[in-house]
């Protein structure tokens, strides 16, 4: 009778073991081999569209536009510097992909004019996951391929980046010259109106800092009679120093007054060039 039970319980307790054993196996094997079923997601790199970039020559490049025409395996990424490139230098871009990031290929420029470029890129596969185009300024006679390593790497200026989950997916049109110009004649209305907006949207900030600085300084002078004397010494200091800040916020005023005159004056020239280029 003992002994049975005996029997029976160690049957159990190595049913509870062996039990136990296979759920930590099954979970280390889960665990451990989780990554073949579930890829990890890598993260978006991409240039934003619109932001201004510091190159490392010192420039500002601004990307308008990166397109993926996939029936065509085409790419056309439209960008704009904050001035036209020096005489005695000229702008070469390259592409590399994630998976190939020594390997480059040659960029064709299919629109230049001053500080405006449109770039296309050929034979980029469906899953082209991420890529790089990559900005070198060298001298009129060098060859970029003819470069040292170190060499090649001083004339990069910048590396833009796009991700296939983030590229404007569209069917791409053979355009012209004209249709080029008259699209950054767009962005640069677009980009001159914001910055009207937010000269505009600071001006109001000035002018509201200026009234409470005013009533600030008309409080502090009013309660001087029933201070001490050195109480009225500080109290002078203070009135003194929001004077100063008053003055730098008229300053600053007439600065973007000026500065909204002349955002004004470019417009009205965008809108000339932009009906030269239909007529």
């Amino acid at each position: 009778m003992h002994s049975g039970k005996r029997k029976t319980l160690s049957r159990d307790w190595s049913r509870l073991y062996l039990g136990t054993g296979l759920f930590f196996l099954i979970g280390f094997l889960f665990f451990g081999f989780s990554s073949l079923f579930f890829a990890e997601e890598q993260p978006i790199n991409a240039t934003p569209i619109g932001e201004e970039k510091r190159l490392t020559n010192g420039q500002t490049v601004m990307l308008f536009d990166w397109s993926y025409d996939a029936q065509r395996k085409k790419m056309r990424v439209r960008l704009q510097f904050d001035q036209p490139q020096d005489y005695a230098t000229k702008l070469v871009a390259h592409v590399a992909y994630k998976e190939r990031p020594t390997d480059e290929q040659r960029v064709r420029v299919v629109y230049h004019q001053d500080e405006h470029y449109v770039f296309e890129i050929e034979d980029v596969p469906r899953d082209f996951d991420q890529l790089a185009l990559r900005l070198y300024v060298i001298e009129p006679q060098q060859s970029l391929e003819k470069l040292s390593a170190t060499k090649r790497e001083d004339a990069l200026v910048e590396s833009l980046y796009m991700d296939q989950r983030r590229v404007l997916r569209t069917s791409l049109s053979i355009q012209q010259a004209d249709d080029y110009a008259q699209l950054f004649l767009t962005d640069e209305h677009v980009q001159s109106q914001k910055r009207i907006k937010k000269m505009k949207r600071e001006q109001m900030e000035q002018a509201s800092l200026i009234q409470q600085i005013e009533q600030d300084i008309e409080s502090k002078k009013a309660t001087l009679p029933d201070l001490t004397l050195d109480e009225q010494v500080e109290r002078e200091d203070e009135i003194f120093n929001l004077k100063q800040n008053k003055e730098e916020a008229l300053l600053r005023q007439t600065d973007l007054k000026k500065q909204l005159s002349q955002e004004e004056k470019r417009q009205d020239q965008l809108r000339i060039k932009a009906r030269e280029l239909k007529w």
